[in-house]
């Protein structure tokens, strides 16, 4: 089957779906072409230095075909004139379009593509980083609402009219939807939705025994402590001074914990939380680390023994890649990814502290077995698995 991607931003060093449907795809034997634009996005800190030239490069490993195309861009929303006729040349069986709101998309969402080609739009709106605690952060908030009402839910709307299948990531995107579709445009969305949970590729994420112990050795890690990491673009909102905090409060009881912390950016802020863990009673409990690739961050997470998020992040589905643990908030965005006390835990707001410090009890008295539940996690959450069930939705339709 001959695949076309559609993505604003192709950006391999971060991953993401639009990286990682294009490899599962491949490595199931479909033709793969990534239709995107020659910018990158702001992703903040040294991850900014990202750039990319125009034109049609090849994937190394897996083979496809990634067309760049020269494009006008303004942060995230970029467009090519280009687009409509790339994609017409490709001929393809199957349109696979991420980031209808970034607009880059829009060339494709009418009815004479329509008709010549099944289109599948995805979909993994979240409003949690939307906070309103000080003047900056409503005036912003009020900015982005803007947005959604004058650029995003128009191209949704088109979306919903012209794609025959609409997956949704997480059901908060969903209750999106919901909330400004209308009359028939809400019956149609509700024939075509279907939910897919984003996930990792199983050829970056996967559990290996040797790579813990090699891993934790390497830290100066010992066989009774436990290791607690997140793995994240450090900033402000990601609210990590509180698991620091916690992990101090753990010492204080006598637990033996450490605590991995992945994705620091180079800017002010890394300073700032630096600071803030040296003044900690044992700083030394803290291994800081930068934005690193797959591949290490893959081993740092075999070497731990428990994932902590507060925000959402595609990082949660790549630890858990490796059979780890996590602990996450009950809410929309995420709860459907673990089952309560087998792959993790939930906790509420006012739950936190309880939670973790049972985890580490709870792990230290019994070991984890990780590639059982690596295993477990990628019946669900494997790109591959992910891939098949997309394709499988389009040929019903």
């Amino acid at each position: 089957m001959r695949l076309g991607i559609i993505t604003a931003h192709y950006m391999p060093e971060v991953g993401y779906q639009e990286v990682h449907l294009p490899r599962a795809y491949a490595r199931s034997g479909h033709t793969v072409k990534v239709f995107t634009c020659d910018a990158s996005v702001n992703l903040g800190g040294e991850m900014n230095k990202l750039s990319y030239k125009s034109g049609l490069f090849q994937d190394e490993k897996y083979g496809y075909e990634i067309l760049r195309l020269p494009s006008i861009s303004y942060k995230s929303k970029a467009y090519s004139f280009k687009l409509k006729k790339e994609v017409l040349e490709f001929k393809p069986d199957v349109l696979i379009i991420l980031g209808v709101a970034k607009i880059f998309p829009l060339p494709l969402l009418n009815a004479t593509f329509s008709d010549k080609v099944k289109m599948i739009s995805i979909y993994g709106d979240a409003k949690e980083y939307l906070e309103r605690n000080t003047f900056k952060q409503k005036f912003k908030t009020s900015f982005h609402e803007l947005g959604y009402r004058f650029i995003k839910e128009p191209l949704y709307r088109k979306a919903v009219n012209y794609c025959h299948r609409l997956v949704m990531n997480i059901p908060e995107t969903n209750d999106f939807f919901l909330g400004f579709l209308k009359g028939n445009d809400k019956k149609v969305f509700e024939q075509k939705r279907m939910m897919l949970t984003l996930g990792f590729d199983p050829d970056e994420y996967f559990f290996n025994e040797t790579d813990r112990n090699n891993k934790r050795s390497e830290l100066g890690i010992a066989d009774d402590e436990v290791v607690l990491i997140t793995s994240t673009r450090v900033n402000k909102r990601k609210n990590l001074e509180s698991n620091i905090a916690l992990v101090s409060q753990l010492h204080a009881e006598g637990k033996k914990v450490k605590y991995i912390i992945v994705g620091f950016l180079g800017d002010a802020y890394e300073q700032e939380l630096k600071i803030f863990i040296q003044s900690q009673p044992k700083p030394e409990a803290f291994i800081c680390f930068p934005f690193l690739s797959a591949k290490e961050i893959r081993k740092l997470y075999c070497a731990a023994d428990i994932g902590i998020w507060l925000k959402v992040a595609i990082s949660i589905q790549e630890a858990m890649g490796t059979g780890l643990p996590v602990i996450l908030e009950n809410k929309t965005s995420v709860n459907h990814l673990i089952k309560n006390n087998v792959n993790g835990w939930f906790f509420e707001k006012d739950t936190f502290e309880s939670i973790i410090k049972n985890v580490v009890i709870v792990l230290q008295e019994k070991k984890t077995d990780r590639k059982k539940l690596a295993d477990e996690n990628a019946d669900i959450l494997s790109y591959d698995t992910i891939a098949n069930k997309i394709i499988e939705s389009i040929i019903k339709v």
